[in-house]
């Protein structure tokens, strides 16, 4: 069976004691860091435009995109982006879908998942996924 699949953006290899990713996954990262940023730093200019005029909206909005600010930037942090992954690190693989976009979820032992995006020909992976073993988790 092949074990190479093709990617939007890259290539998925299995080989028989480790994963490799090619994608643009610490592109998509950098993006995701510098506009949650943005949206801290909007969060903090409307609590200190609330300071200056005392507007309770002004307030309540900046916690509020602030708060979800932080959250994407701890969870950007989170993600992996590693491209080369042992298989023996691996403690389940599974196929979403996830916005009408098909995603491997490759989850280390860790905790930290590592996802990949743009996958074409999602059924044949999905039937390679259940060919490997992995002697530490369930698929």
């Amino acid at each position: 069976m092949d074990n190479t699949f093709e990617l939007k953006k890259g290539k998925l290899v299995f080989e028989a004691d480790k994963i490799l990713i090619s994608d643009d996954v610490k592109y998509q990262r950098r993006m995701r860091l510098i506009s949650a940023i943005f949206l801290v730093g909007l969060g903090i200019f409307n609590i200190y435009n609330y300071i200056r005029t005392n507007d309770e909206h002004l307030l309540r909005s900046g916690i509020l995109v602030g708060t979800i600010g932080l959250f994407f930037v701890i969870n950007a942090f989170l993600v992996n982006v590693q491209s080369e992954i042992a298989l023996t690190d691996v403690k389940s693989m599974k196929l979403r879908k996830i916005f009408f976009r098909e995603f491997l979820v490759i989850k280390l032992n860790n905790g930290r998942p590592r996802q990949v995006a743009g996958i074409y020909n999602a059924e044949r992976l999905e039937e390679y996924i259940k060919t490997i073993p992995l002697s530490n988790s369930q698929l």
